[in-house]
Protein backbone atom coordinates (compact mmCIF):
# COMPACT_ATOMS: atom_id res chain seq x y z
CA UNK A 1 0.00 0.00 0.00
CA UNK A 2 1.40 3.38 -0.94
CA UNK A 3 0.52 6.67 0.67
CA UNK A 4 0.55 10.04 -1.05
CA UNK A 5 -0.47 13.59 -0.29
CA UNK A 6 -3.98 14.76 -1.09
CA UNK A 7 -3.87 18.32 0.25
CA UNK A 8 -1.51 20.83 1.80
CA UNK A 9 -2.24 23.88 3.92
CA UNK A 10 -0.30 26.27 6.13
CA UNK A 11 -0.58 28.18 9.35
CA UNK A 12 1.98 30.71 10.59
CA UNK A 13 4.49 28.07 11.66
CA UNK A 14 3.54 24.73 10.08
CA UNK A 15 2.90 23.03 6.75
CA UNK A 16 0.07 20.48 7.13
CA UNK A 17 -0.14 17.60 4.64
CA UNK A 18 -3.19 15.35 4.39
CA UNK A 19 -2.36 11.79 3.32
CA UNK A 20 -4.49 9.25 1.46
CA UNK A 21 -4.49 6.93 4.48
CA UNK A 22 -6.18 9.58 6.64
CA UNK A 23 -3.14 10.79 8.55
CA UNK A 24 -2.25 14.47 8.74
CA UNK A 25 1.44 15.34 9.01
CA UNK A 26 2.67 18.69 10.34
CA UNK A 27 6.12 19.95 9.40
CA UNK A 28 7.70 23.14 10.79
CA UNK A 29 8.09 25.87 8.17
CA UNK A 30 11.51 26.54 9.72
CA UNK A 31 12.68 23.42 7.84
CA UNK A 32 11.83 25.18 4.55
CA UNK A 33 13.24 28.74 4.65
CA UNK A 34 11.68 29.75 1.32
CA UNK A 35 8.24 28.76 2.60
CA UNK A 36 8.85 30.37 5.98
CA UNK A 37 9.54 33.73 4.30
CA UNK A 38 6.83 33.42 1.64
CA UNK A 39 3.55 35.27 1.92
CA UNK A 40 0.33 33.33 2.58
CA UNK A 41 -0.70 34.14 -1.00
CA UNK A 42 2.50 32.58 -2.34
CA UNK A 43 2.07 29.48 -0.20
CA UNK A 44 -1.48 29.08 -1.51
CA UNK A 45 -0.11 28.34 -5.00
CA UNK A 46 1.53 25.03 -4.10
CA UNK A 47 1.19 21.94 -6.28
CA UNK A 48 1.62 18.41 -4.97
CA UNK A 49 3.07 15.70 -7.17
CA UNK A 50 3.88 12.12 -6.25
CA UNK A 51 7.42 11.22 -7.26
CA UNK A 52 7.07 7.52 -6.46
CA UNK A 53 6.29 5.37 -3.43
CA UNK A 54 5.46 7.34 -0.31
CA UNK A 55 7.76 10.21 -1.36
CA UNK A 56 5.97 13.55 -1.73
CA UNK A 57 7.20 16.10 -4.25
CA UNK A 58 6.15 19.73 -3.82
CA UNK A 59 6.56 22.65 -6.17
CA UNK A 60 5.94 26.29 -5.31
CA UNK A 61 6.17 28.07 -8.65
CA UNK A 62 5.51 31.57 -7.30
CA UNK A 63 8.26 31.62 -4.67
CA UNK A 64 11.59 32.79 -6.02
CA UNK A 65 14.78 31.05 -5.03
Amino acid sequence: MSTSATAVRFDDATMWVDLTDGRIVGVPLAWFPRLLHATPEQRAHCRIGVTGGPCIGKTWTRISR
